[in-house]
Formats: C-alpha cells, sequence, structure tokens
C-alpha cells in the first residue's frame, strides 16, 4: 500500500506526534505516551504501517504485552483495523508466553525434558503452607501466602541473588529460608512456576547462542507495550532478542509505573539511551480523555516526582468543570457522602489502594440492596492476621478458658508473659475451671509489675462482652495493649480501622463477628450487575481504564502514601513514596469529567493538599494576597515577580522554620484553608482553627517543607 493511501486511510485524525510514532521503524525507539493519548490505537496503526507499507513479514515481527489480556486485546483491536486474515499472522504475546516458546525449542532441538510448568493455584498453595509450617512452626493465613507469593514473584523478576533477598524489607519469617525450600522441592519434584519460565529463558538465551541466533533470526522486530510495568528479567530477556537487529519499539510511561510490588523496573525507560546508543525518544503528550481541570492538576502534581522524563500533558477535551473538593471531619464521613449520592442515582466510579477500604461501603450497599460492581479478587481482609486475631481476642473474652485460642493471644497484649507462664495457666485453668487470666495471676514468677498490667488486662478483656462494638474495640487496642503490639511489630493497623468503620453499623461485638461472616459469603457470591451505579475498584486494577466520575477514597497519610517523604531514611524507602505518587496520579488520570477528593479535617492527606494548593483558585487566592500585601508595604508589583507565583518555587525553598509553627496559639497562614491558629501540637501533628471553623490536623514536617503553611504576625 502507498505511504499517501495509508495515511489518508489511517493517519487522517493523527496528531503529529501519533504520526511520527506510526512511521519510527527502524532501531530503538522509546515513545513516552501519558494517559489517555490513545497509545494502543498508534501502535496497532503502527504495526499496520509495518506490514502494509513497509512490506515487512507479519512473521517476522513480535509485539510483547504486560498479560494475557491485553494481548486478547491487541490482537482484536489490530483485526478490526486491518483485518482478521492478518490478524491470524501477527505474533502476540507476553513476555512469559515469550519464554515458554524459547523453553519448548531448546527441549527439541537438544532432546531435554523441561519441568512441568505448575498450572493448578492449588498445588503451589498447597506446598507453600507445607513449607511455611515446615520454617515457622505456624499456619500461614490467605493473606501470608498471598504475601509469599508476591514475594517470590518479586525475588524472581528481580534477578536477586542471597543477598539481595536478605535484605528485603518483609513481614515474613525467615523468606530466605522459605525461598530456598520452595526453590529446592520445586526442583525435586520437577515443576517450575510461571515466573521460572523467563528464569530458565533467560539463563538459556545467555548460556546457548544457537537459540539465541534461531530468535533472533526469526524475529526482526520487537514491540513492547506497557514496558513501565515490565520486570528488570523481562527487560534483560527483551534486550537479549533485540540486540541483533536493534529494531525495538518500546511504549510506556514511568509517571504511571505503578506495580512495584510485582518487580515493575522504570529505571530501563529512565536507561533506555544508555543501554541502546543512537535511541530516539518521542512523546505523546496529548491526553484524549479528562476535562481541562483535571489534566491540569495531575501535571502539576506529577511534576514534582523526582524519577521522571519531562513531559507535560496537553488537555483536548476542554473544560468540563473544576475539581470537586469534598470537606470530611472524619474518615466515615467519605462512606455517608457516596453512600447518599449513590442513593440519589449518581453514577460513580470509586478507586482506593486497597480492597478492605471498599468494605464499609459494601456493608451499606448490601444492607440497602443497592447494587455495586466490585472485583473481589485478592481480598484477604477477613483470613488476615490482624482480623483474626480481632476474632480471638473477641471470642476468647466471652470464652476465658480457651486456652488454644490463649496460647495464640498471650505475647500480643502489650505485656512480656513468656511462653511456660501462659502453659502454666492453661494448664491450671484446666484443672480449676478458672479462667485463665486469672490463672496467670496466681502464677508465682510473674514479676510484680507484669502482674499489675495482667490485672489491667484482665479488666479490659471482661468489659468486652458488654460493650457495644466500637467500645470493644478501642478496648482492645487500648486497654488490652493490642494496639501497642501492632505499633511494637510495625504492623499495618488499617485492618483495625476499617474493622473500627464496620464496628459503627452493629451494637455488640458478637454481631460485628457475624456480620464478618455474613459479608465473606456475600463477596464470595457477589455477581455484578448490568445496572450497578456504584464501581469499586483499587487503583492497580484500574490502570488503562477510564471513568465519567471518579471518587478517590481513603487518601490519607499512612494509606496513600503509605509514608511521608520526610520520613524516608533510605532509597527503598523513597522509591515506594514515588510510587504512591504516581499511584495517585493514575487514579486522578483515571476520570473523565468529574475528579472528587475529600479534605478530611482529622486525617491529614499530604497529596490531596498539594493538588489544592494547585488549584487556580489556591493561586489566584495567594496573588491577590501578595499583591495587597505588596501594596500596603508600599512595593511594586511585578507580573513576573515569583512573589506572585510561590507554587513554582518551593522545590528550591528552604523549608518553613518547623519552630515558628509548632507553638500553641501561633498565628499561621495555609495555602489553601488560609488564617488559622495552632490550637494543639503532638508530635509532628499540629491541629490548627481555620477561619472556616472546622480544626484540621496537619503533618507539621510535610507542610513547612512544601510551603503549604507559614507564620504570621499579628497587630
Amino acid at each position: 500500500m502507498e505511504e499517501s493511501t495509508f495515511a489518508a486511510r489511517y493517519l487522517a485524525t493523527f496528531h503529529p506526534q501519533q504520526q511520527a510514532a506510526v512511521t519510527a521503524v527502524e532501531g530503538p525507539v522509546l515513545l513516552l505516551a501519558v494517559p489517555g493519548s490513545g497509545k494502543t490505537t498508534v501502535l496497532v496503526t503502527r504495526l499496520g504501517y509495518m506490514v502494509l507499507c513497509r512490506g515487512i513479514a507479519p512473521g517476522e515481527i513480535l509485539t510483547m504485552t504486560y498479560t494475557v489480556a491485553a494481548t486478547r486485546e491487541m490482537r482484536s483491536r489490530f483485526a478490526a483495523r486491518f483485518g482478521a486474515d492478518l490478524a491470524g499472522r501477527m505474533q502476540f504475546r507476553t513476555i512469559n508466553g515469550v519464554s515458554a516458546v524459547v523453553l519448548q525449542y531448546y527441549s527439541r532441538r537438544y532432546g531435554r525434558q523441561q519441568p512441568q510448568l505448575v498450572t493448578r493455584e492449588g498445588d503451589l498453595t498447597r506446598l507453600l503452607t507445607q513449607i511455611y509450617q515446615q520454617v515457622s512452626d505456624d499456619f500461614p493465613t490467605e493473606s501470608t501466602l498471598k504475601e509469599l507469593r508476591t514475594a517470590i514473584t518479586y525475588i524472581k523478576n528481580m534477578a536477586l541473588d542471597e543477598e539481595g533477598i536478605a535484605a528485603l524489607e518483609t513481614d515474613l519469617p525467615n523468606l530466605p529460608q522459605l525461598y530456598r525450600r520452595y526453590q529446592g522441592e520445586l526442583k525435586r519434584r520437577g515443576w517450575m512456576d510461571y515466573d521460572d519460565q523467563m528464569v530458565f529463558a533467560l539463563q538459556i538465551l545467555r548460556a546457548v547462542p544457537a537459540v539465541l541466533g534461531y530468535f533472533q533470526d526469526r524475529y526482526r522486530y520487537f514491540c513492547v507495550d506497557e514496558s513501565q510495568d515490565t520486570s528488570k528479567i523481562q527487560h534483560e530477556i527483551i534486550a537479549l532478542l533485540a540486540g541483533r537487529s536493534r529494531n525495538l519499539f518500546m511504549v510506556g510511561d514511568e509517571d504511571q509505573s505503578i506495580y512495584g510490588f510485582r518487580a515493575a523496573y522504570p529505571q530501563a525507560l529512565m536507561d533506555f539511551e544508555k543501554v541502546w546508543p543512537g535511541a530516539r525518544v518521542l512523546l505523546m503528550e496529548r491526553n484524549y480523555r479528562s476535562g481541562s481541570e483535571i489534566v491540569e492538576a495531575a501535571n502539576h502534581f506529577v511534576a514534582r516526582n523526582r524519577y521522571r522524563r519531562p513531559k507535560v500533558m496537553e488537555a483536548t477535551c476542554g473544560s468540563r468543570g473544576p475539581l470537586e473538593i469534598v470537606p470530611i471531619r472524619r474518615r466515615e464521613d467519605q462512606v455517608t457522602w457516596l453512600f447518599d449520592r449513590v442513593q440519589r442515582g449518581e453514577k460513580l466510579a470509586v478507586l482506593f489502594r486497597n480492597n478492605e477500604s471498599a468494605l464499609p461501603l459494601i456493608d451499606l450497599c448490601e444492607r440497602h440492596s443497592l447494587a455495586y460492581r466490585f472485583s473481589k479478587n485478592d481480598l484477604t481482609f477477613f483470613t488476615d492476621k490482624i482480623v483474626l486475631d480481632v476474632e480471638d481476642f473477641l471470642t476468647f473474652a466471652r470464652q476465658p478458658r480457651d486456652g488454644e485460642r490463649f496460647m495464640r493471644l498471650y505475647y500480643k497484649m502489650g505485656l512480656p508473659v513468656a511462653r511456660r507462664q501462659a502453659l502454666y495457666a492453661c494448664a491450671q485453668s484446666a484443672r480449676s475451671g478458672r479462667p485463665i487470666p486469672e490463672e496467670l495471676l496466681r502464677c508465682p514468677d510473674v514479676s510484680h509489675r507484669v502482674r499489675g498490667g495482667l490485672a489491667d488486662v484482665w479488666a479490659a478483656l471482661r468489659q468486652l462482652p458488654g460493650a457495644t462494638a466500637v467500645q470493644a474495640l478501642d478496648t482492645l487496642r487500648d486497654g488490652v495493649g493490642y494496639g501497642a503490639y501492632l505499633e511494637q511489630k510495625k504492623m499495618d493497623s488499617g485492618k483495625l480501622s476499617i474493622l473500627g468503620l464496620l464496628a459503627e453499623q452493629e451494637p455488640t461485638p458478637d454481631r460485628l463477628l457475624a456480620r464478618l461472616e455474613e459479608l465473606q459469603a456475600l463477596l464470595a457470591d457477589h455477581q455484578d450487575l448490568p445496572e450497578a451505579l456504584l464501581t469499586l475498584s483499587t487503583i492497580h486494577s484500574s490502570k488503562g481504564l477510564e471513568y465519567d466520575s471518579v471518587v478517590l477514597l481513603d487518601v490519607f497519610d499512612g494509606i496513600l502514601p503509605a509514608q511521608l517523604e520526610v520520613c524516608c531514611r533510605t532509597p527503598e524507602e523513597t522509591r515506594h513514596y514515588e510510587e504512591d505518587r504516581r499511584l495517585y496520579y493514575v487514579a486522578m488520570t483515571r476520570a473523565k469529567n468529574r475528579l472528587v477528593l475529600f479534605d478530611c479535617a482529622s486525617m491529614p492527606s499530604v497529596f490531596t493538599q498539594e493538588v489544592l494548593f494547585s488549584l487556580p483558585e489556591a493561586r489566584a487566592r495567594r496573588e491577590r494576597q501578595a499583591t495587597e500585601t505588596a501594596r500596603i508595604q508600599g512595593k511594586p508589583v511585578s507580573p513576573f515577580s515569583s512573589t506572585l507565583l510561590p507554587d513554582r518555587q518551593p522545590a528550591q525553598a528552604a523549608p518553613v522554620e518547623l519552630g515558628a509553627l509548632a507553638r500553641v496559639g501561633a498565628a499561621v497562614e495555609h495555602a489553601v484553608f488560609g488564617r488559622g491558629t495552632v490550637t494543639e501540637v503532638n508530635g509532628r501533628f499540629l491541629t490548627i482553627q481555620f477561619g472556616d471553623g472546622r480544626p484540621r490536623r496537619l503533618d507539621g514536617p510535610t507542610v513547612a517543607e512544601h510551603h503549604l503553611l507559614w507564620p504570621v504576625e499579628t497587630s
């Protein structure tokens, strides 16, 4: 086909940046595509251009995608544009799929028996359960097994050595030993898991030149989609395959790399020109999805990320109204607001970091028979260690002679109780019929100090059965000492918070436990209904999707981001923080017409504050204040003065002096909320009463560093 004919038929509506990407065929090319820029359409059209205009045989082109579903979608999109016959001759595979082909070729050519790929999840689950019990002398919960599987995938995809494995930060006990035993057992049984396919394929391609040469001869052009989510080992496989022809077209956006827990390696995009000398880097910066207000807010937010290439997303859809900021006092007000909107008939997509964030809203929807869509994949909340601990404590409070349960709890009460002392109390209780805590108080080798703490814990436990569900959880956290245990072990207390939100709908601890069972059963049987107005999704699951109206749920410091930037002490912690910023950015850019953010007085959000700081109305107010200050001081005001644009300067300016802010009674001004007075200083957090009458709890070091809060003089 003539290029002019192809252009008239397929490129007439393409922007010059898109056209440049379609016609970039030879050599290494990195295409950086912002959200909503139509990258899949461009990639599919480029494949058609290569075959129809450049005469490249379909079998010489290998297109690699991130998931099997993405592979199917790309083949379908190609067939719709260029016909099913041509689509049937194109090669669309995941990198795992490519690895499987390498193993099959090697086995046939050299007569080697390759390990059996384990395709049944239950087989690996049983194996890991056995290994965990052997190593840890404990039975793993569903959430523990999920964490272990994730860690194993990360190790293999990052190609970690023993030192790297030992350095991983995880709640799993003895991870290096668990991993070694797992790999040893796979080898003994002649098994491999999906990630092993890539490990073995890379070993073969490196060690057997004839196999590498076969695939380099077979494929001369390589296309990689979603390259920001591609792991380190996958990038190494791609580099070997494309090493001879150097015809590599890689599409991605490091700003959208959010799968670090699966070993996504966005650094490959940052190092592309180093790995591929002479490479071209193309941009697609036009967003065809979101209103200009959403695009502008997302641009301001992502521009502060450290590890990114410079690019600016350009809105093409025009204005669709300002961001909607909903002021709330408490976390639970989010659920009330959302439930009210759905009852009114509004269609909303609610995005959150963790699936459990949806449970309080699901609870209300189930109680009132409101339809909702919710992917229940990986919902391990009900089998999480913390949830099971709470169930054990509440049950033990009613059955204080349950020795088996007590042996799971005695060391989680914030007191130094030895195992032999706990066993002694259980044995004495079995003989006397008295509650185990009473027998523990009688244990002769319990110190006077510990005995005093045990008396308080036993008094708190006796209160639980007669308390409300909310009071019981508060007592469990503070009176029984479980909160101190979680803090000591540095465990995420977010599960406890979700239980607290669910408890608000139940009168007693027993009813809360019963409701947890009911919700687990309801979700197991849940079917999405087409008429549902409410879509509930993790941000990770929403990647690549778009919605008319998006609401961000549970965006609070400690959840998203999991750790504040000022608390990051290692490069690894900083990388996690940067990925949290990208996660927030991806969530924002799912919205087409409406983006709703909660501004919570009691739970600060440094990310949301940053967005509020950059909104046009906030900038306009700062400019008016700067102009008025200059007028009062008799100074000239330049339209180009940096004093009118403080939001462009905080990254370079020194932080505000925290001591001037962290004083009760200090007069301060916030970039968004205006004038206020500090009413309480609690560690790093400042409680401030603003002019609108609403107190807000802000993170002092963060607002000081980002120039969101500064002291003001009072007359």
